[in-house]
Parts: structure tokens; C-alpha cells; sequence
């Protein structure tokens, strides 16, 4: 640390988590401790979780003969400590060429995906790993941080945790009661950011957070009345198995995933590979097909345990302050008749306004007791799913993608797991849903035909078919 040059810090962050209160915290830290300071933002998209920017700088000499002169934006070789509440936002940090040997980047492990990555009808979701391996080479240190447990754990917010962290580092002159005064002095949520603060101090003066496998998934566990049937999987891929079973007692009960280990069982007799990669996709893809969205499953992640809590917590709002919560609904007519047996979908007449591109718009009070009651009440129907039309309609689509794996797996088993991965076209919601189960059909029409005439034609039909799911969701097939 010179007195010739400000220190420098970039916080990257998204709408909503605090990168501002952070940028707040850091200024107010400064001037208590004595030391100028300055910070300033660059706001990115006007809504929440739109990027945003803020760029500190701190002089390191108490009381300076001249006021020294902050600039509004970092340079390319200033920045002293990269501090990223979301880790795609470092990645954007060393895109641009502001992390260099000479920057510490403190970033946290959660994802927030992007609407480019929500847009694709495949998993459009962008690999960490080669970001963080590209950080770890270009930084001077990496300090990685779980920050949603960290915070989660302690009440607290996430920007709390990055604030001690950044304390933590040692790279400013600053100390921790310099940054405790400064959450005081805010007078916002003290006790809880305190804590959170803490928990950041401790965390970078132990290095960080172990980067997980893959920390936007964590693997669930399977009940206890499973683990005999768990036990006929190798090892290699039995907490894959074992979180999809989690996922489907969760979504409907131990009876439903019992039905899916015997369909996957089906695939894994076939399995002649010992990196057993076909069975670890399908078992992947399945349970997230089997999880499928209807109205019963949104009623149930609305009234999820600590949702409300969850929401205040990000809100910054304590328990005793009012929260007025309302959830739109807009279903359409396919929607509400996916929930009726196929013989009574007579009962909802054709409704202009319930046609396709248009729903029936809804808007219950989440935050009341009427408006929970209501959609518990509403959560409370998966019993009805299994008789439902859209619950039929997706086993059928879902029974032939099956036959259509274990059919390539008898000739190649690279085609078999392409076609395995053909499900992700089963996403989305209305047409965009319609479409993807449309192009699948399409797809395996004939199929043991096709598969008799050439499995190199299949093979390229299926990798274009991949390509076009990941590239454009609507893309004709």
C-alpha cells in the first residue's frame, strides 16, 4: 500500500442485492477510520437484477496536504480488489480487462441466471468452471465465498457479507471496528448485517469458501426408505439418483419415485459403458421432466417455508413491518383444463379470452392469510395430478423419448445419450411447451425405421436438433 495512488475496488452486483449500501458502508468505514474516499455507480438495466457497478477509491494517508482527485471509473491495471456479489459479474470484470495480477477478486459461488440463459429451450446456463479457472489464473488471489449460506445461516444479507469480507482481506487500511461503526451509523438491520458482517470477516481470513463441483445444484438427499433400492447403483452416480428421488417425493410422493426408479432401472440394464453416462443423464433429465410445472406445482413453491422470510431478508425489512405481497397469475385455457381429466375438459367453455396468447390474469394477496389459505388450498390438489390431462399428456411424450433411448442403445450408445438430451425440449410453459413436445414427436416418428436405415442420419438429425434447441428456443425443426 503507497499514499501515491488511491486503493481501488469495483463491486459488481445486480439489482436488489445492495451493492449500493455495500459502496455506502465502505465510504462511511473511510471516513471514520480518517481516510478520504469516494464512491460513485453505474446503474445497468432499470429493474431488479439488472447489473449494476460501483467503483471505490480510498486515498491511504490520513488528513492529505491537498484533497486528492478520485476518478469516476477504474483503469486497467488499478483495481486493487474485485468484489463480485454474483460470480458472472466478475467473469464480466475480467472480460473487460479490470482484473489483473495486481487485483484480489472476492466473488461469491450463487448463480443468478441471466434472461439469455432462461430463454434457451435446453440447459442454457453458462459453465463457471472455465470463468473461475480464467480468474484464478489472471488475479492476483481469488477469495470465494458461499455467500447465500453465510448469510442465510446468520439472517443476514448477502451485501453484509461481502462488506466483511472485504474488511477481512487485510487490503485496506481499514479495521473491523471501522466497519462495524459504519453498519451502525446506517442504522439499518443492524443486528442481523453485523452478523453477516462477522461471518464475511471470518470467511476471508480463512481463505474463502471451498468452490463446490457445482454450487448452483446441490445435491438433496433421498429418504431413508429408499436407500435399498439406492444401494443397486453404483456409487458413481448414486446421489444423482438420489436427488432426483428427493425432488419427486417433494413434488408429488414416494410413490411417484418409485416409478421413476423403475423406468430408470429400464436404462441402466443397458448401461454397458462404466463411466455410466447414459444412466446419469437420463436420470438427470427425467426427474426434472417428472417435476414438470403445472398450477398445482406453482401454488406449491409460493407457499414454500420461509418464502416470506426469504423475501424480507432480501428486502431488508424487518418482521415487525408491514409486507404487502401479491403473485400474478395468468393462466390460459390450456393451463386450467391441464388440470381436469381429459373427460371433463368440456366443462371450461372456449373462452375468447382464455385462448392461446391470452389468460385469465389473477392476482392473489400472498402476504394475507385469505390469499396463502387460497393457494394452499390450491397446493393441497396433487393428488388430482395423476388423473389430470397435462400429467397424461407428459408421461405419453416422456414414454416415448424412453422407448426411443433404450432402442438407439441397442445400436450406439453416443446416439442413445444425444437422444437421451433430446428432453430438453420439454421446457417452457404454453406454446412454447407445445412446440418443444411438437418437435419431439417429430423426431421419433418412425424411429425404429429410421434407426434400421442409418444410425449416422439419426446421429446428425439429433446433434442439428440439439443445436437448434440450445441455440433458438423457437427455431422450426
Amino acid at each position: 500500500m503507497t499514499a501515491d495512488r488511491p486503493l481501488c475496488i469495483l463491486i459488481g452486483a445486480l439489482g436488489g442485492q445492495g451493492g449500493g449500501v455495500l459502496a455506502d458502508w465502505l465510504v462511511e468505514a473511510s471516513y471514520n477510520a480518517g481516510y478520504p474516499a469516494q464512491a460513485t455507480s453505474t446503474p445497468g438495466v432499470a429493474q431488479r437484477t439488472g447489473a449494476t457497478t460501483y467503483y471505490f477509491e480510498l486515498f491511504p494517508e490520513k488528513n492529505p496536504p491537498m484533497d486528492p482527485v478520485f476518478t469516476l471509473f477504474p483503469a486497467t491495471g488499478d483495481l486493487d480488489i474485485m468484489a463480485a456479489l454474483e460470480p458472472t459479474e466478475a467473469g464480466r470484470a475480467l472480460e473487460r480487462g479490470f482484473v489483473t495480477e495486481t487485483t484480489t477478486v472476492i466473488t461469491g459461488l450463487d448463480r443468478v441466471y441471466s434472461t439469455a440463459e432462461k430463454m434457451s429451450a435446453g440447459d442454457g446456463t453458462i459453465d463457471g468452471k472455465p470463468m473461475m479457472e480464467s480468474l484464478e489464473k489472471a488475479a492476483k488471489d481469488v477469495i470465494c465465498l458461499d455467500v447465500s449460506n453465510l448469510a442465510g445461516s446468520s439472517a443476514s444479507r448477502i451485501n453484509s457479507v461481502m462488506f466483511g469480507a472485504i474488511i477481512g482481506s487485510g487490503i485496506l487500511p481499514l479495521s473491523e471496528k471501522h466497519g462495524r461503526a459504519a453498519i451502525e451509523e446506517k442504522g439499518v438491520a443492524v443486528e442481523s448485517n453485523l452478523t453477516g458482517y462477522n461471518a464475511g470477516l471470518q470467511a476471508a481470513r480463512n481463505g474463502g469458501s471451498e468452490i463446490l463441483e457445482d454450487p448452483d445444484r446441490p445435491l438433496k438427499q433421498a429418504p431413508a426408505s429408499f436407500n435399498e433400492r439406492l444401494e443397486t447403483y453404483p456409487e458413481a452416480i448414486k446421489a444423482t439418483v438420489a436427488h432426483g428421488i428427493a425432488k419427486l417425493v417433494d413434488y408429488q410422493d414416494e410413490a411417484y419415485a418409485d416409478l421413476y426408479l423403475d423406468r430408470l432401472n429400464l436404462v441402466h440394464a443397458l448401461d454397458t459403458e462404466p463411466t455410466l453416462v447414459l444412466t446419469r443423464e437420463v436420470a438427470q433429465r427425467m426427474a426434472l421432466w417428472m417435476t414438470f410445472e403445472d398450477v398445482v406445482r406453482v401454488a406449491q413453491l409460493k407457499t414454500r417455508p420461509g418464502r416470506l422470510a426469504r423475501i424480507r431478508g432480501e428486502l431488508g425489512v424487518s418482521e415487525d413491518t408491514p409486507l404487502r405481497l401479491t403473485d400474478y397469475f395468468k393462466p390460459g385455457r390450456d393451463e386450467i383444463i391441464g388440470m381436469l381429466p381429459p373427460s371433463l375438459s368440456w366443462l371450461l367453455p372456449r373462452i375468447k379470452k382464455l385462448e392461446r396468447g391470452n389468460g385469465l390474469a389473477l392476482h392473489i394477496p400472498t402476504g394475507s392469510a385469505f390469499g396463502f389459505a387460497l393457494l394452499k388450498i390450491l397446493a393441497s390438489l396433487k393428488f388430482l395430478r395423476r388423473r389430470s390431462a397435462q400429467y397424461l399428456e407428459e408421461q405419453a411424450y416422456m414414454l416415448e423419448w424412453l422407448e426411443a433411448v433404450k432402442a438407439a442403445a441397442a445400436l450406439d450408445y453416443e446416439l442413445a445419450c444425444q437422444t437421451a438430451r433430446l428432453s430438453i425440449w420439454a421446457r417452457g410453459y404454453g406454446a412454447v411447451r407445445r412446440g418443444g413436445h411438437e418437435k419431439l414427436a417429430a423426431i421419433f416418428t418412425d424411429w425404429s425405421r429410421k434407426l434400421e436405415a442409418g444410425v449416422d442420419k439419426v446421429a446428425a438429425d439429433v446433434d442439428q436438433s440439439l443445436l437448434l434447441a440450445h441455440a433458438n428456443p423457437d427455431a422450426t425443426h
